[in-house]
């Protein structure tokens, strides 16, 4: 008798592009391999976001979120209260459990991707713990663990942290991924916690042979929404000599904060494309981002906000000699300052990648590597489904 396929619910919450990145990714390779897989998210926008890859997804409910500013910094006290109100009305966070309680039964593994408190929690309890995957990058979960810590009193912020810590420890897996972390030569599902790189797209074996489509590939995510840097980073370019026209590749803009604005994008299914075919990329430093830009081998120009862990990020690149450069963004920061800095940094990266510091990979290389991660992530999910699908069916 043939057995019947794992059934999967990826949970992408909607807080950061990455999440949901990494949601449809999963999304298609899983479904390659024949598992059924269903799809929620925390957001319409979300919503929409993962409907332009061909992924139809539920939004669970729209009361949890972080609330950024445009500059992209978290806002804690909005973003407490949201939590804090997630956390004690009932027709929130209780809502949610009973409405994630109902799928268990139709399915064989919950993922996580990352963090929604509500299967934290159930991550934790019996009888669901043993059928919820925690996906999250290493710095994310740092910046979790202590957001409480010298902002409320000693007491309550140490208990978040255990209370966290509680959750992802109880439950079935945890990938923990980074764009720093090589793939290990093996992963046995029988271990409950995984350190793998960031999952990316593959791309083509022939991409970015030839003369690079683009000087300059740019991406945003959707909490940049401040027009002034929108207007200093076009500035930057021009005065960089990067947008001057179409016959010498210019420079494409990828943001759904400014989707409004003349050459910008909202959404970009062959992202990856491009930026094997650019010269530099542009970007804060999210762990996609800088997985993309490793994975590629291409020099980038890192936007730094005062986010926390986008700023460990950072540091991090520079310690693993990550052929960048760092340009400030923050609530101080002038548009005047942000071209100066912008264009320095342009000339120099271009400075070192004539001297031959540019470290971009074959195309063949990179799609191998690009797709062995995948399969890894991929092999793990099914292989933690299939088994407790297993125990399912014999117990039924």
């Amino acid at each position: 008798m043939t057995a019947a396929p794992p059934r999967l619910l990826l949970l992408a919450t909607a807080d950061a592009r990455g999440h949901l990145m990494r949601g449809q990714l999963l999304y298609h390779a899983l479904r390659a391999r024949g598992a059924q897989v269903s799809v929620l998210t925390t957001s319409d926008e979300g919503q929409r976001f993962l409907a332009e890859f061909g992924v139809p997804a539920a939004v669970l409910s729209r009361h949890y979120a972080v609330v950024f500013d445009s500059r992209q910094k978290m806002r804690p006290v909005p973003t407490d209260l949201r939590v804090i109100t997630y956390f004690f009305l009932p027709w929130h966070m209780l809502r949610d459990i009973r409405r994630l309680a109902r799928e268990f039964p139709g399915v064989d593994l919950i993922v996580n991707d990352s963090f929604h408190p509500a299967l934290v929690v159930m991550g934790g309890l019996e009888p669901w713990r043993d059928r919820v995957v925690h996906i999250y990058g290493q710095s994310l979960r740092e910046s979790l663990e202590e957001n409480f810590t010298g902002r409320v009193w000693g007491p309550v912020a140490r208990f978040f942290r255990w209370w966290v810590r509680f959750g992802l420890s109880r439950a079935r897996g945890r990938l923990v991924h980074d764009f720093a972390f090589p793939l290990p030569a093996s992963s046995d599902p029988a271990k409950p916690e995984h350190h793998l790189p960031t999952p990316l797209a593959v791309v083509a074996p022939g991409a970015g042979v030839g003369h690079p489509a683009r000087k300059v590939a740019v991406y945003l995510n959707p909490h940049f929404s401040d027009p002034a840097l929108a207007e200093a980073l076009e500035t930057a370019l021009r005065e960089a000599r990067s947008i001057e026209g179409p016959e010498d590749g210019g420079v494409f803009l990828l943001g759904e904060g400014y989707a409004d604005r003349p050459d910008w994008r909202p959404y970009a299914k062959d992202w990856m494309e491009i930026a094997a075919r650019a010269e530099l990329l542009v970007s804060a430093p999210g762990m996609a981002a800088l997985a993309t830009a490793q994975a590629l081998g291409k020099p980038v120009i890192l936007i730094v906000t005062a986010q926390p862990e986008q700023q460990r990020n950072a540091a991090r690149a520079d310690a693993l000699g990550l052929l960048h450069r760092a340009v400030p963004w923050h609530e101080r920061s002038t548009q005047e300052q942000f071209v100066a800095d912008f264009t320095r940094a342009h000339r120099d990266l271009r400075r070192e990648i004539a001297a031959g510091r540019d470290r971009g990979q074959g195309a063949e290389q990179a799609h191998r590597s690009l797709r062995d991660r995948l399969d890894r992530w991929a092999d793990l999910l099914l292989a933690w489904a299939s088994a407790q699908g297993g125990r399912n069916r014999t117990a039924r």
